[in-house]
């Protein structure tokens, strides 16, 4: 072989290896793009997996959410179970917005200690998750947004205290289920105030299991139980359902105090009328709303100052105030 077509073949070999070097250099630069890169709003998905979505509370949650996504240029989709409030009836359709893979979740946990494991494994699957009203005693999420519940039982129990006056008697609490942590922080800060009223009795706590007939048979053999009960607190929208009808039905309006949470159309109707006499309001629009901004941020890596939690205000609500331009805000619009 000649001197000088070796010297053309080693020419090629290397010329070819410099070649294939400088694109295993390049891929390599690609793969290693920094992780920090804003994400385009137009590529970002988020999905509501709503406590119960046929509540009132969560259509709020609902409308402030999208009403953001649009605002921020992202899609939004809303899930969950429209039959209960539980989490055999939530997780399954958590699990189908996991294998989905939307960039970010909001979640309303409906108990502090069965969602861990299942947000836990949206997480784990790369799918940031921000826990909305509710929330989960694993902090791992990465923010929760939600009414100041202990408060708002303090405003529930400062209420139903003006509403009963200084004859005073028995309350009772209607509640949903234990291990809801909203309502157990409702609760607690309800218990908590009343002792600041002498007069007024805890008799008992009636859980209903989030549904309304059920709750409305326990106001009933309540309010047999105790002839002179004065009043009761409610502490969401299934359970003041079912109490208001069943004051109702026993010929009680006005006689039985009612202060119930929440500020759907049948408690507003119900205030109206004169059978409620207070609702401690949440703002379930504004925290669709931040939700939705956090999540956003999140993806966008804008996360430097983004806190654990986020609390939203409420109103307590009365035949007085309802027509108050300040308190529309707080007025469930499903």
């Amino acid at each position: 072989m000649s001197r000088r077509l070796v010297a053309l073949i080693v020419v090629l070999i290397v010329g070819t290896g410099a070649i294939t070097t400088t694109i295993a250099f390049a891929s390599s630069n690609s793969a290693k793009a920094p992780s920090s890169a804003k994400t385009p709003s137009a590529k970002i998905s988020i999905t509501l997996v709503a406590g119960i979505t046929t509540d009132a509370f969560y259509l709020t949650m609902k409308k402030g959410a999208a009403a953001e996504a649009k605002k921020e240029g992202v899609s939004f989709t809303y899930t969950g179970s429209p039959a209960a409030f539980s989490p055999p009836t939530q997780i399954p359709f958590l699990n189908a917005t996991i294998a989905r893979h939307p960039s970010a979740i909001l979640i309303a946990p409906t108990d502090k200690s069965a969602l861990i494991a299942p947000i836990q494994r949206a997480i784990k699957a790369g799918i940031p998750v921000v826990t909305v009203d509710t929330l989960i005693t694993k902090k791992i999420a990465l923010s929760n947004v939600s009414t100041d519940n202990p408060a708002g039982g303090r405003l529930a129990a400062d209420a139903l205290a003006k509403a009963i006056g200084s004859a005073g008697g028995d309350v009772g609490i209607m509640a949903t289920t234990p291990g809801v942590s909203t309502t157990d922080q409702r609760i607690a800060g309800f218990k908590a105030e009343l002792k600041k009223f002498p007069k007024l009795h805890f008799t008992s706590i009636q859980y209903c299991n989030d549904d309304t007939p059920t709750a409305a048979r326990l106001t009933s053999a309540l309010l047999a139980a105790h002839p002179n009960l004065a009043g009761m607190f409610a502490v969401n929208v299934k359970s003041a359902d079912g109490v208001t009808s069943a004051v109702q039905a026993a010929g009680k309006s006005g006689k039985v105090k009612l202060v119930e949470f929440d500020a759907g159309p049948p408690q507003m109707a119900a205030l109206k009328a004169g059978t409620v006499d207070a609702l401690v309001a949440q703002y379930p629009y504004g925290i669709g709303q931040l939700g939705v901004q956090l999540a956003v941020k999140w993806l966008k890596h804008d996360r430097a100052g983004i806190k654990k939690h986020y609390g939203t205000p409420s109103a307590v609500i009365t035949k007085a105030n309802m027509n108050n331009p300040k308190i529309k805000k707080f007025i469930y619009t499903p």
